[in-house]
């Protein structure tokens, strides 16, 4: 199980611009959900007044105190089983993934470790009936700062770590799935498919040599059916003569067309 982590309080006049994407989308979520816009200028205010004491950040949530007196809580899902297989999938594709993560930057195919609108469900310890309340907006905002320079939170968030996903990568390249141990024999079975010899063409059809019949089809409105059916029957006159290769190309001069 991954085990909490703390973080010193902020200190006064701590505002930051968040200036990476998964920092920037975790206060999306957040404000994308406020019933008052207000209230999260105001938890941003207060992000940056040094009125927040240290922040535990434990499997599936964010806590502190505000002001030593109202506990906030900031509640995250865990990634499912699925969501954490298709997570060591994406994150084996390249070994960069994880490397990046290490060095405190969250590829985009890593992107379902952020939560999305409706995910992040607050909690305060005030009166006010509002999610977020101005307190948990504040602390939403600071555990943006913290995620901004350790995106490897994220995965604690999730209730993940990155020993685990770590792990699970190794063990997917030593078993990869058997559709990937398949394809490692596709460059053979394309060699192999290559030097086999080409077999020897099916025999032509034998040459029409029946009375050109051409299908009574009425013509649209408009079109000239004579035209129409000696343009066909020219046509099928050439295509004849083409597969024939012992009769000269002829274009009949003139056909009756059925009208």
């Amino acid at each position: 199980m991954t085990e909490a982590r703390g973080f010193p309080a902020f200190p006064v006049r701590s505002r930051r611009r968040l200036h990476t994407w998964w920092g920037s989308a975790w206060m999306q979520a957040m404000e994308d959900t406020a019933v008052d816009s207000g209230v999260t200028r105001r938890g941003r205010r207060s992000a940056a007044d040094g009125r927040i004491g240290p922040i535990a950040i434990s499997p599936g949530r964010a806590a502190a105190v505000f002001d030593g007196a109202f506990r906030m809580t900031i509640a995250v899902e865990p990634l499912s089983d699925n969501a954490w297989g298709s997570l060591v999938a994406e994150a084996s594709v390249q070994s960069g993934h994880l490397a990046a993560l290490l060095d405190a930057f969250l590829p985009d195919a890593l992107s379902v470790l952020v939560p999305g609108i409706g995910e992040l469900d607050t909690q305060c310890g005030c009166d006010d009936w509002g999610s977020p309340c101005q307190h948990a907006a504040a602390l939403c905002y600071q555990t943006a700062w913290l995620l901004d320079a350790e995106p490897a939170l994220l995965l604690t968030l999730r209730g993940r770590s990155l020993e685990e996903l770590t792990t699970a990568i190794t063990q997917h390249h030593a078993n990869p799935p058997a559709c990937l141990a398949d394809a490692e024999d596709a460059p053979d079975t394309a060699l192999a498919a290559f030097a086999r010899p080409v077999p020897p063409l099916p025999e032509p059809p034998p040459p029409a040599t029946g009375e050109l019949h051409l299908l009574d089809i009425e013509p649209p409105p408009g079109i000239d059916a004579a035209a129409l059916h000696g343009a066909a029957a020219t046509a099928v006159t050439r295509a004849r003569n083409l597969l024939s290769p012992t009769q000269p190309p002829r274009v009949p001069l003139s056909v009756t067309p059925k009208c």
